[in-house]
């Protein structure tokens, strides 16, 4: 299904109770969850896994209380056919949404359920949504959205920026500047979000191709600032990449994965470095340092230097 097919469905009511959502624009997916919830009249309910759903739906069948759930990210209900079943057959009112990074179309998970992919907007769509918040410029519209890498949630918390800082020069100097001009100035500054530089991206490629000199180019990445978050991200997106391109049996790649040509050609300079199950493994223990750090459990500090060990 269509990112506009599915817009008619909502439109028409007609949504089905199980969707799929994948690809690399989380903001817009989370906007089509809410606007899913306002149709239906049905209040969200996010849960750690499948299974936990299938038990909450048993007990909302019983208060008579639907709600549309939703899951990030649950590898091992790819797998579980009795459990799709299960939920699938017992889903009554409610709803599930279930979101993912990637998911591979050759499975027979993909063909079973409805599957919607959320591509990064094209700029020509961008440029309209940031001129519903802003006044800017096509070409300050265009840097805006370079910067932020195509990523509609990223833009729109720059966009919060701007405006909090074309307020405080109003009140300080009671003259009103425009969006323009704040964002060159925030531009300039540094305060607006830079795309990671080529330092991570070295780092990453040395990773991937379990060079030591990885130890090297981590010192160089956090001398020009880099945050440990982003190179998490820029990692993990990169071997979940390899991971994919290794283990595809399909002759047309791309189509089976989703990715570009460009992507695919990245991720074919690292291929059988490491095996399958190391990739995995990898991937695991980067999904795992991000949620240690976002819960405090983990000190971001030793992360990097952890996961190098682990790897190398």
């Amino acid at each position: 299904m269509t990112v506009s097919g599915l817009k008619s469905n909502i439109t028409a009511k007609t949504i089905p109770h199980i969707l799929v959502f994948t690809g690399d624009e989380w903001k817009v997916q989370q906007l089509y969850i809410r606007q899913i919830s306002k149709v239906l009249d049905m209040p969200t309910a996010r849960l750690e896994s499948a299974a936990d759903v299938l038990s909450k739906i048993n007990k909302s069948s019983l208060l008579r209380t639907p709600y549309i759930y939703i899951v990030s990210n649950d590898k091992e209900y790819v797998n579980e056919e009795k459990l799709q079943e299960a939920i699938s057959k017992e889903i009554g009112n409610n709803y599930l949404i279930l979101q993912y990074n990637s998911v591979d179309k050759r499975t027979k998970f993909f063909k079973t359920f409805d599957y919607v992919e959320f591509d990064l907007l094209s700029d020509e769509m961008l440029m309209k949504y940031i001129r519903r918040e802003i006044d800017l410029s096509d070409k300050n519209c265009i840097k805006l959205i370079e910067a932020c890498e195509h990523n509609y949630g990223r833009i729109l918390l720059e966009i919060d920026k701007i405006k909090q800082f074309q307020s405080a020069c109003s009140k300080r100097n009671k003259e009103k500047k425009s969006y323009d001009a704040c964002f060159l100035q925030l531009l300039n500054e540094g305060a607006i979000y830079q795309p990671a530089k080529d330092a991570i991206f070295d780092f990453v490629a040395a990773v991937l191709d379990r060079d030591l000199t990885a130890f090297d180019l981590l010192k160089q990445s956090f001398a020009v600032g880099e945050a440990v978050m982003v190179m998490l991200s820029v990692l993990y997106n990169n071997a979940r990449m390899v991971y994919q391109v290794q283990t595809c049996t399909s002759n047309d790649i791309s189509k089976a994965t989703g990715l570009t040509g460009w992507q695919i050609n990245n991720a074919k300079k690292h291929l059988n470095v490491y095996t399958d199950d190391d990739l995995l493994y990898l991937l695991s223990v980067i999904r795992k340092c991000e949620k240690g750090i976002k819960t405090g459990v983990i000190d971001e500090q030793f992360v990097m230097d952890y996961i190098l060990v682990q790897m190398l």
